[in-house]
Parts: C-alpha cells; sequence; structure tokens
C-alpha cells in the first residue's frame, strides 16, 4: 500500500476524514517562521561562513542587544573579538559533524549556545549550523500569569513568585520590593496553599516544566525579569 493510502486509511479511522491538499511552500514557510518565533529560546540557523539564514524572534532580541552575538552585513559576529573566535571554532566543528556547546561570558551573565550540525537533504553533508540559545529568564512573563491566574494568586504573590524563580531569598525579595521579610514570607505560605505545593522548589520546577509561552514579547511587549 502506497504511503498516500495509509494516510487516508488511518486518518478515516479516525473520523477525520480525506487529506487536504498541502498549502503551497510560501505558507509553509510562513508558518514555519510563525512556530519558531513562539519557541522561548533563541534559534539561529546558518550556513559553514555564518551567514544567516534565519533567526526567530528571541535570538534577533538576543542579536539586537549585541551583548554576545551581533549581525553584521548578514553574518554571525561574536560581539567581541574572543567571542568571535568561539564562534568561529564553533562552526568549524560542527562543520565535520561536531556538536559543542560554547558559553559567551557577558559582565554578571553569560549567553550558551549549542551549536548543531545539519544537512539539507537527509543522509547528506552538513552545510548548515543551528544555533541553540539559553534562556534570559527562567519563566516567561506569560507563563507565569496564566499559572497565577489558574491558581488565583494576587499581584503581590505573583511579584514574589517570579522573584523566587529568579532564585531570590526571601530577604532578597523583601529587600528588592521594600517589604518585610514577614510579609514575603506570608506571600510565599498563600503561593503554596493555593497551588497544593509542598515547598518552594516544587513551585519554581512546576513552572520550569511548563510550555514557556512568549507570545507577549513577540507583540513587542517587553518582559521584565
Amino acid at each position: 500500500m502506497e504511503m498516500n493510502s495509509v494516510i487516508e486509511v488511518s486518518r478515516a479511522a479516525f473520523g477525520l476524514g480525506r487529506v487536504s491538499a498541502p498549502p503551497p511552500d510560501s505558507l509553509q514557510a510562513a508558518m514555519l517562521a510563525r512556530v519558531l518565533d513562539e519557541i522561548d529560546h533563541g534559534l539561529i540557523l546558518v550556513d559553514l561562513t555564518g551567514r544567516i539564514l534565519h533567526v526567530n524572534h528571541p535570538a534577533r532580541c538576543e542579536l539586537g542587544s549585541a551583548q554576545a552575538l551581533c549581525e553584521r552585513d548578514g553574518m554571525l559576529w561574536g560581539s567581541d573579538d574572543n567571542r568571535h573566535r568561539q564562534v568561529r571554532q564553533a562552526l568549524k566543528d560542527a562543520a565535520h559533524d561536531g556538536r559543542s556547546i560554547v558559553e559567551l561570558e557577558h559582565q554578571d551573565t553569560s549567553l550558551s549556545l549549542a551549536f548543531i550540525p545539519m544537512a539539507s537533504l537527509p543522509g547528506g553533508r552538513v552545510d548548515t549550523v543551528l544555533i541553540m540559545c539559553s534562556k534570559r529568564q527562567n519563566c516567561a512573563t506569560l507563563t507565569m500569569q496564566m499559572f497565577a491566574r489558574a491558581n488565583r494568586l494576587t499581584r503581590a504573590e505573583q511579584n514574589v513568585l517570579r522573584q523566587l524563580c529568579d532564585g531570590h531569598r526571601a530577604e532578597e525579595i523583601a529587600g528588592l520590593q521594600g517589604i518585610r521579610v514577614s510579609t514575603v514570607r506570608t506571600h510565599i505560605k498563600s503561593v503554596r496553599e493555593k497551588t497544593g505545593s509542598n515547598s518552594v522548589r516544587e513551585i519554581v520546577h512546576r513552572l520550569a516544566r511548563m510550555p514557556q509561552v512568549v507570545s507577549a514579547v513577540r507583540m513587542g511587549v517587553h518582559e521584565q525579569a
């Protein structure tokens, strides 16, 4: 049985009807670009010379900041000579089918990059490299807001939870918000009760595992750390 016939039978078995004609390539490409924009990690596709072929929205923001990476005349560059050497070496390794992780230091933070060699055709030679960027935040703003709404957290409780996800302790949160430590602990207790969690670690772990909704960034709403 031909593959198309197998698909038709499978869809009929589940009551899905006939297979519609695939959309034109231009529509497929546009939809793929939109899908990639929704991914919380920056994604950059380059050829072996470093020429940029595609960038999703988080990666465009990363390049625009020019903190660790930047774009020059359509080429991917490190923001200084040392970072650029690291990027070039990773691209050379990828050309020989080698995967690598590079950390580009910038002030108090670093940007981690995974270099994934790819081939345009199955079984073909490596001709492109997918670069995956680390997230700048532990939890996307919309994910936090949706989680807070589902659990009926107050704005104050949500603010405390966001800073817990960023690794701050109760004493630090009190200093950052200008409130008493006892008030922060009251908010934490309330969040635990409303979410049915046994500890702060459990709550943070739950949020980290959730789909990271980043549409607010794509629509131009700047997320706050």
